[in-house]
C-alpha cells in the first residue's frame, strides 16, 4: 500500500469513473485499475463493484476513501513543513455563531487566496463545546469568547476586543446604562454561552438584577426584539457588524466592559503553523472592521 494508490482511490470517489480519475491524477485507465487491484489484493476485500457501469466504490471502498483523505492531508502538511511560503494540508475550525457571519468568512477567503492548497472544515457551536472539541482533537482550532482562565492544555490567542453596550429603542427614557437596565424588561443573550455568562457576572457584580423578559441565542434576534420595543439588552459591538443606527446605545460600565474573542488551540498543536496563518487573517479582518 502506498500513498499514490490511496490518492487514486480518492480520485475515483471524487471523479466518478476510472477514466476521469486518471485524467485528474495524470494516469492511464490501466494504471488506475492496477492501483485498485493492488489495494484489493493487499486488503483482501473488494473496493470497487465492477458489475456496475461505470464501476462504483463498495461500502468498504468508500470507508477507505475517508481514511485515505486524512493520510493524504497529513502528507501534504509534512511536505509543507519544508516550505517557508506555502501553507497546505487541512484545518478543522470551530466558531461561535456570533463570529460566523462577519468575522470568519472574510478571514477564510483571505487565507484561501494566499494558500489555495489549504483545505478547511468549519463547524459552529457554543464556546464551551468548541473548547472541548479542540481538547479532544475533534477540531484543530476554534474562535470563541475568551474565558477568564485558559482551560488546561489549551492556548489562547487574542483576536478582537468587542465593547459591551446597552441597547434600547430610540425613545427609551434613561440617562445611564444602570437606569435603562433597571427600568425596562431585559433580553438576555443566552446564558449557555460564555458571553452570556460574562454579561450576567458583570451585571450581578454591579448589583443589577434585571427584570427578565426573554432569553435568546442570537445577537441579530436581540437587536430586532429591542428595535420593536420589547426591552433592553447588553450586547457586544462586533467588528464588521454595526448595530442598527436607530437603536439607542450606552457604554456598559465605567470603564466600559468588553467581550474578547480568541483563537483557541491545543498546547503543542501539530497544526500550529496553520493555526497561526488563520489567526493572522482573523486579526486583520477584526481590525479592518
Amino acid at each position: 500500500m502506498n500513498l499514490r494508490q490511496l490518492r487514486t482511490l480518492v480520485a475515483i470517489a471524487e471523479q466518478g469513473s476510472f477514466t476521469a480519475a486518471g485524467n485528474a491524477v495524470g494516469l492511464s485507465h490501466s494504471a488506475i485499475s492496477l492501483h485498485v487491484k493492488a489495494l484489493e489484493q493487499e486488503l483482501g476485500i473488494a473496493l470497487v463493484d465492477r458489475a456496475r457501469r461505470p464501476p462504483r466504490l463498495t461500502a468498504r471502498g468508500a470507508a477507505l476513501v475517508e481514511q485515505a483523505r486524512r493520510m493524504a492531508a497529513l502528507a501534504d502538511e509534512i511536505r509543507a513543513l519544508g516550505s517557508d511560503e506555502v501553507v497546505a494540508g487541512s484545518l478543522g475550525v470551530g466558531v461561535v455563531p456570533t463570529a460566523m457571519v462577519h468575522l470568519l468568512p472574510p478571514a477564510l477567503a483571505r487565507l484561501k487566496a494566499l494558500h489555495p492548497k489549504l483545505a478547511i472544515r468549519v463547524r459552529t457551536g457554543l464556546s464551551s463545546e468548541l473548547a472541548q472539541a479542540v481538547h479532544m482533537a475533534e477540531i484543530d482550532v476554534a474562535v470563541v469568547t475568551r474565558p477568564e482562565i485558559a482551560p488546561d492544555g489549551l492556548a489562547l490567542h487574542a483576536i478582537a476586543r468587542e465593547p459591551l453596550v446597552v441597547i434600547a429603542p430610540p425613545d427609551t427614557p434613561g440617562d445611564t446604562d444602570t437606569a435603562l437596565i433597571a427600568a425596562h424588561p431585559f433580553i438576555w443573550f443566552s446564558r449557555k454561552t460564555w458571553a452570556g455568562q460574562q454579561i450576567e457576572r458583570l451585571l450581578h457584580g454591579r448589583g443589577l438584577h434585571p427584570r427578565e423578559a426573554m432569553e435568546v441565542d442570537s445577537l441579530e434576534a436581540i437587536e430586532a426584539l429591542v428595535a420593536h420595543g420589547l426591552g433592553v439588552s447588553v450586547v457586544p459591538e462586533r467588528p464588521g457588524a454595526p448595530l442598527a443606527p436607530t437603536l439607542r446605545r450606552l457604554p456598559f460600565g465605567s470603564p466600559q466592559a468588553a467581550r474578547h474573542l480568541a483563537l483557541i488551540e491545543r498546547d503543542s498543536n501539530p497544526k500550529a503553523r496553520l493555526a497561526a496563518a488563520l489567526h493572522a487573517q482573523l486579526v486583520e479582518v477584526a481590525q479592518a472592521g
